[in-house]
């Protein structure tokens, strides 16, 4: 007995050990391993959805994905480096042999293109011409294509069931290991391989994946199993288990049990790791079974002399020797236990407490003060510990705990945790989450096991999502956009109220939707040119979808929708799986276009620039459009109030009016010019729309812009095409009136006097004649230059037709003042001018008149008069002036 002390001790520290180390995985990390059967960054990508699943609902906890191949995830296990464990049924079964488990947590359910099933099989294939293949024994012979031994479908369960007919396939046929299920149909179509073994589900997936030549295959020994939803050979067996190594501790077992019950299948986690959910463990004794039979691993070597072996022949002695050994173990480990239990019991506590990175205390319930601290709690609550043990613990709490006086005047040893608001020794508030553990064993009265966890960081990252959300909301409520979400394999389609406002329909008019209901709206010249598009974001070839289509509203008529999307979730072997995007109705936008280029013949086709603000007027967020328009870039605006933008050309009057529309009707909408970052002034068409959160209350401001600075400056352009001769430059004969009439208004507001006078060139005819009307045009332009040099500023020169110029003298005191300038048009117009090398003259005639004459005139008659004085100067010989005379 004291040569076996040591061993009980050894035996004893281990039991112990092992306990502290559940204590540890309940506080720390569970690392989760994947039996890879794909690579580790396919796998990875699927699975880390369930793990980010585990870690929101599973408290206490981190959850790390592991994804290992066969040998190295063995070789962890071994270890004690897995604490979950998620693998095929085989592999289970090999884990099994090998190391202690606490069994099967859950059964996957697998999801297979809007299919469930908790179950798999194995199907045999060959080719449809492949004559003397029609049953089990038929497989004696033929070369057989498989991905792997390790696979349950792809080779165990198609050898089981020939096995069980009799017909040993491994002696009596040849196997291809090809490593893929379909690399296994590939060589069964191009005839490397007589038959094929695959599990359930491939043929069809790979149906659906619009795989080509399947109609060459037909399956043997095919299985009536009533609802199973594939077709199958072979009997069936539980998918994937999810198992916990034996160190795990139970509470922790049970609360990742109840989480993954606790998974549904529309849960984004679900979907786009490509699962169901989990369902009660399978029972996979049919798994060990078949390997067993077919002798493969791990039931692959000899098996050992076994206990039941010594057990029949040497039953009494063994008997005797157990009773002996089991009284030894007893009376040594009662006295160990005696003499140790409990100094190591408190040791490894006080190390467990004194080393934890989480903030512990033990409350006396009694005298409600802190009876021990570890140095996680000194360091949180910033009191030496000699300060902090024996403080109450009422000093650490910001508001009364109600939880404190209800566990202690409850005899209850059941564990719970609460959130409350503790306060630091510097004055700082933190949110907590208190657990605790009472402790009523004393005899002078129970404690208090308490764990502290900081969550202040927590709930205010947890709120900033919220108004992130709310945020994006009021973007889309702002923009007034629809919104819609496709799944790409089976065709649903769920849309938001808006999307069907915009065709005139409410949304419970519309359900179920499809994508049929795309189809059926939108209009056909515009369905095939979006279905290109979306072929392309389908095979990577455009990382968006953007289309603007027609769609028919309930009314008749067909708005304009821009439609925008992505898709955001693939399958593992690259196919889309779903997508989501926005609807906006343009049809103004369309509409206004359409009008600027049919009015000004010019493009307007920008996207429009939108900008969010506060209430405050500062900038939120700008889009790209708007850095194009603006030259600012989102990171130069934010925060900033948009009045660097102003151009100086709207007073603040605009400005007062603006924001009084705003305040009064919720929107403004008008034109405005503003300055771009080089300095430049842009016009703008603009409207800026006040957002309301849930409640209504007014939370933002959101504008939207196009830049209209080509339809103004050509607008200006027919303007001054409309009022001034094209080859000259100078004012028509249009502009000249208007601007006679005014003339003739200032004279009878403020006196004085107008002259107009009417010039027509001499010998200009013979110039077209004998040079062309290049030269005629050539010499009318420096006639027109020359003309107007020796006019005054106030003077108008104005070509009303071929050779004929009109001009008007304004400001005069007396008919005298008119004279000089007369006498130097006729000089201008009468000098030599080189022209391309050619020496041209010709001379004018002037005719004038005055204004205001004793009789009333309109503007028709002034120049009437001064066209027949014209006359009479080109009669008296040309190259003079005549004044009209009055009757």
């Amino acid at each position: 007995m004291i040569r076996r002390a040591p061993i009980v001790s050894l035996l004893l520290g281990l039991l112990l050990w092992t306990g502290a180390a559940q204590a540890l995985i309940a506080e720390d990390e569970v690392l989760v391993g994947v039996f890879g059967m794909r690579p580790a960054p396919i796998m990875e990508q699927r699975f880390q959805p369930l793990i980010d699943y585990l870690n929101d609902s599973v408290d206490g906890v981190t959850f790390r994905l592991k994804v290992l191949p066969p040998d190295q995830l063995d070789h962890a296990i071994r270890r004690n480096q897995v604490d979950l464990l998620l693998t095929n049924p085989t592999h289970y079964i090999t884990v099994r042999s090998e190391n202690a488990l606490s069994g099967v947590l859950a059964t996957l359910v697998a999801r297979n293109y809007g299919e469930t099933t908790r179950s798999l099989g194995g199907v045999i294939i060959t080719r449809k011409d492949k004559t003397g293949i029609e049953t089990l024994a038929d497989l004696a012979g033929p070369t057989i294509a498989a991905p792997g031994t390790r696979f349950l479908g792809g080779y165990r369960a198609p050898l089981f069931e020939a096995f069980d007919a009799g017909i040993d396939l491994r002696e009596q046929a040849t196997f291809e290991f090809v490593g893929t299920h379909d690399a296994v149909v590939e060589a069964v179509l191009n005839g490397k391989a007589d038959v094929g073994f695959i599990r359930t589900g491939v043929l069809e997936n790979l149906r659906s994946l619009g795989a080509a030549h399947l109609d060459e295959l037909r399956v043997v020994n095919k299985q009536p199993v009533g609802s199973f939803p594939f077709v199958v050979s072979t009997r069936l067996y539980p998918e994937w288990p999810m198992v916990t190594m034996q160190h795990m501790d139970a509470d922790l077992e049970r609360r990742i049990g109840a989480a993954l019950f606790s998974l549904d299948t529309s849960d984004p986690a679900a979907m786009l790791s490509g699962i169901a959910g989990f369902g009660p463990p399978g029972d996979y004794a049919s798994v060990e079974e078949i390997s067993r039979r077919l002798s493969l691993p791990p039931f692959d070597t000899p098996p050992d002399i076994t206990a039941a072996d010594i057990w029949a022949q040497y039953w009494m002695l063994v008997v005797v020797v157990v009773v002996a050994v089991l009284l030894i173990t007893v009376l040594s480990l009662a006295l160990l236990m005696r003499h140790h239990a409990l100094r190591r019991s408190e040791e490894r506590f006080r190390r467990f407490f004194e080393d934890n990175a989480s903030v512990m205390l033990l409350i006396d319930f009694e005298r409600c003060k802190i009876i021990d601290a570890n140095q996680a709690a000194v360091n949180f609550y910033g009191w030496p510990r000699d300060m902090l043990e024996g403080r109450p613990i009422a000093d650490l709490w910001a508001t009364h705990c109600r939880h404190y006086a209800e566990t202690r005047d409850v005899d209850t040893t059941a564990g719970y945790s609460h959130l409350h608001t503790h306060r630091l020794r510097s004055g700082e508030e933190r949110r907590v989450e208190v657990h605790v553990t009472p402790l009523h064993d004393k005899p002078d009265g129970g404690q208090m096991f308490v764990i502290v966890h900081d969550i202040t960081e927590r709930e205010r990252a947890e709120k900033a999502l919220e108004r992130e959300r709310e945020r994006l909301n009021n973007v889309i409520e702002g923009t007034n956009v629809g919104t819609w979400e496709w799944n790409i394999q089976t065709g649903e389609t769920v849309l938001n109220e808006r999307w069907a406002e915009m065709i005139g329909y409410r949304l419970d008019e519309l359900q179920p939707t499809t994508l049929e209901t795309w189809n059926r709206f939108v209009h056909p010249d515009d369905l095939e040119a979006s279905n290109r598009m979306l072929q392309a974001c389908f095979r990577h070839e455009r990382d968006y979808f953007e289309a603007e289509v027609r769609m028919r509203h309930r009314d008749g008529h067909w708005p304009w929708i821009l439609t925008r999307g992505r898709v955001l979730e693939w399958t593992d072997d690259g196919q889309p799986l779903r997508m989501w995007g926005t609807h906006q109705d343009i049809t103004s936008r369309k509409r206004m276009e359409q009008d600027l280029q049919l009015a000004a013949s010019v493009f307007v086709h920008a996207r429009e620039a939108i900008m969010i603000t506060g209430l405050d007027a500062r900038i939120i967020d700008v889009n790209a459009a708007f850095t194009e328009m603006t030259g600012w870039r989102r990171y130069e605006v934010i925060g900033h109030t948009p009045k660097f933008l102003q151009s100086g050309l709207q007073d603040a009057e605009f400005y007062r009016q603006m924001r009084e529309r705003l305040r009064t009707a919720g929107y403004w909408s008008g034109e405005l010019w503003n300055r771009h970052k080089n300095g430049e002034l842009f016009a703008e068409r603009l409207t800026i729309s006040l957002v309301r959160d849930a409640e209504g209350n007014p939370s933002s401001y959101i504008a939207l812009a196009s830049d209209i600075t080509d339809v103004k400056n050509y607008q200006k352009e027919l303007e001054h095409r409309a009022s001034h001769d094209a080859l000259t430059g100078l004012p028509n004969r249009v502009l000249m009136s208007d601007r006679l009439r005014q003339n003739m208004a200032a004279v009878r507001r403020r006196g004085g006097m107008l002259a107009v006078v009417f010039l027509d060139l001499d010998g200009f005819k013979a110039v077209n004649d004998e040079h062309g009307h290049d030269m005629g045009d050539k010499l009318l332009i420096e006639m027109a230059q020359d003309l107007g040099a020796q006019l005054r500023e106030l003077d108008t020169l104005a070509r009303i037709s071929g050779d004929e110029f009109v001009i008007l003298l304004g400001g005069l005191t007396q008919e005298m003042d008119a004279q000089p300038i007369i006498e130097r048009l006729i000089e201008a117009a009468a000098k030599e001018r080189i022209i391309d090398g050619v020496p041209i003259q010709v001379t004018a005639s002037l005719g004038y008149t005055y204004y205001p004459q004793t009789n009333g005139i309109d503007d028709e008659t002034l120049i009437k008069q001064a066209d027949s004085a014209m006359y009479e100067a080109k009669e008296a010989g040309r190259n003079r002036a005549c004044r009209y005379r009055l009757e």
